[in-house]
């Protein structure tokens, strides 16, 4: 997968907030997709697929959580962020 502006955002944001994290365990979560297996649009999904655990590794795992995930889901929106704030 090339270079996007999403993966660009992710590691620029990542590499300051990840020295604030002292177990290197980072919730992850994408918003506004059409998301495997119930088809269901979602504004909030965890993008390793664990909602009850959506903590990867470090920034390398939310990189790769975010590589992953954009093959299985649809991108839907309006992203309706109201109710995650």
């Amino acid at each position: 997968m090339s270079r996007n502006e999403y993966l660009s955002a992710i590691g620029s944001v990542g590499n300051i907030l990840q020295y604030y994290d002292s177990d290197k365990k980072i919730p992850t979560f994408g918003f506004g997709a059409i998301v495997p297996p119930n088809q269901n649009a979602s504004h909030c999904f965890a993008l390793n697929g664990d909602i009850f655990s959506p903590e990867v590794d470090g920034l390398d795992g939310v990189i790769e959580a975010y590589k992953n995930a954009i093959k299985k889901v649809k991108l839907y929106g309006p992203t309706n962020f109201a109710p995650i704030i």
